[in-house]
């Protein structure tokens, strides 16, 4: 016969059918110092966000306070803009610049107006660009570029000098010493800083190019005035037939070839006909 040892230790029985009652686990100290650990984890996090957050907030005070000084330091009486130097490659140029210039409200040295300096020095038609120089503590320099003359192109009996751009500079009387001569379509549109027409300046540096690479460049008479029909003549007087506007860099290389070639065989010519650029004629001074 079995025998429930504890009713015989003088405790109670438990109720039929009940389940034995467990007793919860013990929590041992290994498990308090875990946790405890992690408590402490979380305070010393929470400790350095606090640090960073109010290190930022001082940073962004002393920045600032420090660009507040900067830029009473740079508005400064003592770096207003007393003297203005204007200097340029083209003394007329320079001399144009500097009255423009003198509208000009330059403040200080160190935030001067560039957008108004650019905007109206820039806009001169012989300006190619513009540069400013500071000299401590009140001196600015304003140094401009000024366009490069590559041709005068013909109104009438006037000449309007104009750079590779297109830009018209202004007009002179007589074409410098061994600059080309260019006759465009629409002559009567040429005004000091105005621009030739898009298709002039394509033609007219394709032409240049190649009689440049021959050494037929200086003083020669370029003819765009029928895109159709463009011609050249040589300085020393031989007339060379392009055509249309298609190639004329090559057709313009190779009229300063065969020219070359032929007059090292000692031909006089007059004209060398390259309409037809892979079937080229010439014909002779009678």
């Amino acid at each position: 016969m079995r025998v429930d040892r504890q009713a015989q230790r003088g405790g109670r029985m438990p109720p039929a059918g009940a389940a034995p009652r467990e007793e919860p686990p013990r929590v041992g100290r290994g498990h308090l110092s875990r946790a405890e650990g992690a408590r402490e984890a979380e305070r010393t996090e929470r400790l350095r966000s606090r640090k960073r957050l109010m290190a930022a907030a001082v940073s962004m005070v002393f920045a600032a306070a420090l660009a507040g000084l900067l830029l009473g330091v740079l508005g400064s009486p003592m770096f207003q803009v007393r003297d203005v130097q204007v200097q340029s490659a083209d003394e007329s140029l320079a001399t144009e610049a500097a009255q423009v210039a003198k509208a000009i409200s330059f403040g200080t040295i160190w935030l001067p107006p560039m957008r108004e300096i650019e905007g109206r020095i820039g806009r001169l038609p012989r300006a190619q660009a513009v540069r400013v120089d500071r000299a401590l503590p009140s001196t600015l320099t304003i140094v401009v570029e000024p366009r490069t003359p590559v041709a005068v192109v013909h109104q009438e009996e006037r000449l309007m000098v104009v750079d590779a751009e297109g830009m018209c500079l202004h007009w002179t009387g007589s074409a410098p010493e061994g600059m080309p001569r260019v006759r465009v379509e629409e002559p009567s549109a040429l005004a000091v800083g105005a621009k030739l027409r898009g298709s002039d300046v394509e033609m007219m540096n394709a032409v240049r190019a190649g009689l440049e690479q021959t050494g037929l460049l200086a003083d020669a008479r370029i003819d765009l005035s029928h895109p159709v029909r463009v011609e050249v003549l040589t300085a020393g007087g031989v007339l060379g037939k392009l055509g249309n506007q298609e190639l004329l860099e090559e057709k313009a290389l190779l009229f300063g070839k065969l020219l070359h070639s032929l007059e090292d065989r000692g031909e006089r010519l007059l004209y060398i006909d390259l309409r037809v650029p892979s079937r080229p004629t010439f014909k002779r001074v009678d």
